[in-house]
């Protein structure tokens, strides 16, 4: 059986590397979801371990400190959300955009445990 032809004159383009990538908001969304959640978390038991603390963490240079850099540090997921938001929308930046989008909960998690870390062993 011989294969038709393809009706018109010029055959279907293949996807390039500059074409626009139309499932590339996936990752950037899902991501700051997942981390505006974590966010709130955070910093929700940041400020719990603060109040449980009580008059000992007020006086305690140690403890203010340890919330200054928790709140300065969520700096970081938000360049790595911003990153993965503003790459070109093109199909070469998509694992680049992955990656950034990944990262941003992740360094999230990692501050969580370097909070605990820390304060425990002030």
């Amino acid at each position: 059986m011989e294969q038709m032809p393809y009706p018109y004159r010029i055959e279907p383009r293949r996807p390039t590397e500059d074409d626009r990538d139309p499932l590339a908001i996936v990752a950037p969304a899902v991501s700051t979801a997942v981390t505006l959640w974590g966010g709130f978390v955070l910093g929700y038991l940041a400020l719990l371990t603060l109040a449980l603390c009580g008059n000992a963490c007020n006086n305690d240079p140690d403890a203010s400190l340890i919330l200054t850099v928790c709140v300065w540090s969520l700096v970081v997921p938000t360049v790595l959300l911003l990153i993965s938001w503003f790459l070109p929308w093109r199909r070469r930046h998509t694992a680049t955009r992955v990656a950034f989008a990944i990262l941003a909960p992740f360094s999230l998690g990692a501050l969580y445990v370097l909070f605990n870390v820390w304060l425990a062993l002030t």
